[in-house]
């Protein structure tokens, strides 16, 4: 009896084109998408604090910290910034949604706990982030 080199679904070689085709057509469920961007979320959040502190080491010495404060008035900046608004307000309303889910939900409310996060998250971004933006925006429509 022949024993087969391969099993049947792996004849095909593998490709960038095969890769893609499989990774599109994996459906997404709310508590893996929960998952990986409460991963991500967190790394960002790594990233982005020795940066802040570096900022706040400037202030110490006047200049450097005007130069921060130069650099933190750039539309590009302040569209940095609600960005991060909405990293930690996910991270943080996701890691609530974990803590309830671990101490008093059943694993079948794990979809609506995440929507629920998924609109806190753009509520509380659209709230606070209005008013870091709508100087800059209210210039755009304006100097048009």
């Amino acid at each position: 009896m022949k024993i087969p080199d391969k099993p049947a679904r792996l004849k095909a070689s593998p490709s960038f084109r095969t890769f893609l085709m499989t990774a599109l057509s994996y459906r997404v469920k709310p508590g893996m998408a929960a998952w990986v961007l409460h991963r991500l979320t967190g790394l960002l959040l790594v990233i982005y604090l020795p940066l802040h502190v570096m900022g706040l080491r400037s202030l110490s010495d006047p200049v450097r910290f005007e130069k921060y404060v130069t650099l933190y008035r750039n539309p590009l900046f302040k569209t940095a910034e609600v960005a991060l608004l909405a990293v930690v307000a996910f991270h943080a309303f996701n890691g609530i949604r974990i803590l309830l889910q671990d101490l008093y939900f059943r694993s079948d409310t794990q979809r609506p706990l995440f929507y629920a996060v998924i609109v806190l998250t753009v509520l509380v971004t659209a709230v606070v982030g209005y008013p870091i933006l709508s100087p800059y925006i209210i210039a755009l429509f304006i100097f048009q």
